[in-house]
């Protein structure tokens, strides 16, 4: 969508984005207004930068942070207002990849985590119009935070951040991205507003092992081995159960990979 659009998205994304904090379990280790340590050593080109050049982050360093590695990365001037702020917001929190193939997999479009002629055409093409994208988009946002391993311990705070409802009904509901991207899509002004509850980072590196297991398609590589180890444990012979057990530590070793394979490419 037009540049004009990131303003708006920058204070909004400051309301999330607090100061510096370095909590042991978010995997942005140390942040602040949003940008990670190695975020900034990227943005500076200097790998020797410490926690202490992020405390000494300024806000004006960090809105040209998100200019430059975020809002052009997750199609901020190419998509529509309202579900640019929706990407924007997403690939701030999980990664601009991540936010498009999400973005794609509600249109039901190839997922190269690019937003090119296709990703614009299904745009327009889909059924119901913006606002039901936005928040059909909002929606698969949650499924893929709540697929991470740690949606237990940061779970509220980003629904809060998503949906602007607290889980526990102690914070009065707010507008949320959601509610946000839809005043955008509708050319209304929206006011910023403090999160009450933490957001750290959710990258696809975070992908829960079950919700990794839920897909047919990683199965597929362990086929032929799983058969294999189910007709050497038919077997009564010592040969066989060795062989079986062979086949089980490459079982196991095959569901590493798979992990570790969905986890880089999620």
């Amino acid at each position: 969508m037009a540049k004009e659009t990131l303003p708006a998205a920058l204070k909004l994304m400051f309301g999330h984005e607090g100061g510096y904090s370095n909590h042991p379990s978010d995997p942005g280790g140390p942040t602040k207004y949003g940008v990670t340590l190695k975020t900034l050593r990227a943005h500076r080109r200097n790998p020797k930068l410490t926690a202490e050049d992020v405390k000494a982050l300024t806000l004006a360093e960090a809105e040209d942070v998100y200019h430059k590695s975020y809002w052009t990365q997750s199609g901020g001037d190419l998509l529509p207002a309202g579900l640019d702020y929706s990407s924007f917001d997403y690939g701030v929190n999980s990664g601009p990849a991540t936010a498009i193939k999400r973005l794609q997999k509600v249109l039901g479009i190839g997922q190269d985590g690019i937003v090119g002629g296709q990703t614009l055409a299904a745009i327009d093409a889909y059924p119901g119009g913006l606002a039901e994208l936005i928040v059909a988009y909002a929606e698969e946002r949650m499924r893929y935070l709540r697929g991470l391993g740690t949606w237990g311990k940061f779970g509220r705070g980003w629904t809060i951040r998503v949906t602007g409802k607290d889980p526990k009904g102690q914070y009065k509901p707010a507008l949320g991205v959601v509610g946000n991207s839809l005043r955008m899509a509708a050319g209304r002004v929206t006011a910023p507003s403090a999160s009450p509850v933490g957001t750290p980072k959710a990258p696809p590196s975070d992908a829960g092992i079950a919700e990794i297991l839920k897909k047919p398609e990683a199965w597929a590589p362990l086929g032929g081995l799983l058969s294999a180890v189910g007709g050497m444990a038919a077997g009564a012979g010592p040969v066989q159960w060795a062989l079986a057990v062979v086949l089980v530590a490459g079982v196991g070793y095959g569901l590493y990979r798979l992990v570790k394979r969905e986890r880089a490419t999620a």
